[in-house]
């Protein structure tokens, strides 16, 4: 998968979103890395100031800590949401809103948007965990659950750690 080249070469993107994805005939592209940083480093052009698209910033980043690629499949989370659901995953009034949102929140549990299993619901769970640690570790992995959760095939681990997630932030009711 494109993205983990990217991150094998120590680059996180810090502004996925659908307008920096690009689909070539089969082949989908990442594009504008103009606020892309070198994961071992922490000197960047932004100065350490908080950067990126607010709907798809993972909650370490909005709140300015240090980030990993992790930040990245976040935001591959937070892209999947919308794909599936029509709508962003979180949203607000302004930009500080949706950081809040994004920091404090959970989203409209998918199911209750669109026709889709539970596994859809427990696969959101874990691309937008606030713990960078419970986030699938690589995109292949992130896409490879995907996958799995759409057939309704989520491993017992993954579906009880999901579990444990949502009961911990429960979903933001329908509206």
């Amino acid at each position: 998968m494109g993205l983990d080249a990217v991150h094998a070469r120590g680059i996180v993107h810090r502004d996925l979103k659908p307008q920096n994805l690009f689909l070539d005939g089969l082949t989908w592209k990442i594009v504008d890395f103009g606020i892309a940083r070198l994961a071992d480093h922490s000197s960047t052009l932004t100065r350490g100031a908080v950067v990126g698209t607010p709907q798809y910033m993972a909650p370490e980043q909005a709140r300015g800590e240090t980030i990993d690629h992790r930040a990245d499949l976040y935001s591959l989370g937070a892209i999947a949401y919308r794909t599936l659901t029509g709508r962003n995953a979180f949203s607000g009034d302004d930009a500080a809103a949706v950081l809040y949102a994004v920091v404090h929140g959970m989203p409209v549990r998918p199911s209750a948007l669109v026709d889709v299993v539970d596994d859809v619901d427990r696969w959101v769970a874990l691309a937008l965990a606030k713990d960078p640690a419970l986030r699938p570790a690589s995109g292949k992995v992130l896409a490879h659950q995907l996958v799995s959760a759409l057939r309704g095939e989520l491993s017992p681990q993954l579906r009880d750690t999901a579990d444990r997630l949502i009961a911990a932030a429960p979903w933001q009711e329908a509206s």
